[in-house]
């Protein structure tokens, strides 16, 4: 489990992607957790994503700002 204000790297199954922070997390009736991401970029509403769509990205795609592609180009 993530934990409420830890900086994460959001990707989608319909492969949209972008960093943010955990505002909230819950546990559906299944157990299975879900997580509402504040992005990083302005403007955007936070969303709700499944666990699956949530990953601690490496120190270094935090530190360099336009890292994002060069961690989806893996």
């Amino acid at each position: 489990m993530f934990d409420v204000g830890q900086a994460v790297l959001v990707i989608t199954d319909r492969g949209a992607a972008y960093e943010g922070h955990i505002k909230a997390r819950a546990v559906g009736d299944d157990g299975a957790p879900a997580y509402l991401i504040q992005s990083n970029i302005g403007g955007q509403p936070d969303q709700w994503h499944r666990s699956d769509e949530v990953y601690v990205p490496e120190k270094a795609v935090e530190e360099d700002p336009n890292a994002i592609e060069t961690y989806l180009k893996k």
